[in-house]
């Protein structure tokens, strides 16, 4: 089992690294996101399936009042005070950790020391939010060192996590990413509506369908890239300017309605392709969830290759990778729907197959992929997975 070998791994790192056992372990999955591309942040609905590949931390606690982080992808290893977690230009990927443990601070936990070392099969920077499986995977960790009432709050976790990428960090995202590590239920995809947090899942059982993510090893980074913050800033424009034309009470592109998107003269060409692509989104989340309730694959996988050309014309956050990839895999047979995944500008393509195509669809990518590109992709076959969970180890 893929999760069993990297809690595994992580051990006998940290074991090589602070020369002791560890205590603990937090476990958090990367996601997909299937339908409900950019509609978390404007309070529409989003339909992600968390995946069989993870971030672990593990460690122990430590009397001295101090944090010490290693990673295996990164050196070196960092250093902080838990009680009061700043951050360091030169580690930025610690911001990740660090602004879980100020969160949990925030929320009345009490961090003391402690050592961790992180391990990943997760493709940074590819659209599978590796950030947020490190995020809930370390307050998982953290949580089983340091119990707080919290742990029992899935939601309240997963909104935590958020709290610590959009403030700590400084990635202004939505709740999907969180929300579908913790989540995570084996052979689902999961709805969330993101205003009112209802949440489902809907059966997407691996004996029917296979998830594999193609990286186009174009990455990109929503802290710092403009195009993540110019989407959001462009989709609250148009909300605010439907609601001076309307008089309604729309508070974000989730109350405008359809035919208000086909018909509102006056609003800049940009702003409306934007809104069209969120509106209709939602749209597509709602018309995927009864495909899947009526076990409808077929117009499910519609629905994915129906976004993907949405992303491509009108919120424009596509690469051409990303549309080859795209492309080359809605030409082979056995493929239900293929799309962009994640925020954009590179990253990973999401294609939705029947089991028995998986090594001839690879076989398939990798070879145009080159063609076109002169060189590989990063192909990660996946299924539904479970969700995050903290353990002590005996």
């Amino acid at each position: 089992m893929r999760r069993n070998a990297l809690i595994d791994e992580a051990r006998q790192a940290f074991i090589t690294r602070f020369g002791r056992e560890p205590e603990a372990a937090g476990i958090a999955p990367g996601r997909v996101e299937l339908l409900g591309n950019h509609t978390d942040y404007n309070e529409g609905y989003v339909l992600p399936a968390a995946i069989d590949r993870s971030v672990v931390v593990v460690g122990s606690a430590r009397e001295a009042p101090q944090a010490r982080v290693a990673s295996l992808e990164r050196e070196p290893a960092v250093s902080f005070d838990p009680a009061r977690p700043e951050h360091d230009p030169d580690a930025r990927w610690a911001d990740y950790v660090k602004g879980v443990v100020h969160e949990l601070n925030e929320a009345g936990a009490s961090i003391g020391g402690f050592d961790a070392v992180i391990v990943s099969d997760l493709p940074v920077g590819a659209g599978v939010s590796s950030s947020a499986a490190l995020e809930v995977a370390t307050a998982q960790f953290l949580l089983t060192l340091y119990p707080h009432p919290i742990v029992g709050d899935r939601m309240g976790l997963a909104k935590l996590c958020q709290r610590a990428e959009n403030d700590f960090v400084g990635a202004p995202t939505g709740l999907l990413d969180q929300f579908s590590s913790v989540f995570g239920r084996q052979g689902h995809a999961l709805f969330l509506d993101c205003r009112t947090l209802e949440h489902r899942a809907h059966n997407l059982p691996a004996d029917q369908a296979r998830i594999l993510i193609a990286d186009t090893h174009v990455k990109h980074s929503l802290a710092s890239g403009g195009g993540y913050r110019e989407r959001r800033a462009q989709c609250e424009e148009a909300a605010r300017w439907f609601a001076q034309q309307t008089g309604e009470p729309i508070k974000t592109l989730r109350d405008v309605r359809p035919e208000q998107v086909d018909n509102a003269p006056g609003l800049d060409p940009i702003l409306l392709k934007r809104a069209h692509h969120v509106v209709y989104e939602n749209l597509r989340v709602l018309m995927g969830v009864e495909a899947l309730q009526g076990g409808n694959l077929g117009a499910f996988g519609e629905m994915l290759s129906n976004t993907h050309e949405s992303c491509r014309t009108y919120f424009e956050n596509s690469a051409p990778e990303v549309d080859a990839l795209v492309e080359i895999s809605q030409a082979h047979p056995g493929v239900y729907g293929a799309k962009l995944t994640g925020g954009g500008w590179g990253g990973c393509a999401v294609i939705l197959h029947e089991p028995d195509v998986t090594e001839s669809l690879s076989e398939t990518l990798t070879r145009e992929y080159r063609v076109r590109f002169g060189r590989d992709p990063g192909l990660l076959p996946t299924v539904a997975a479970q969700g995050a969970e903290g353990m002590r180890f005996e």
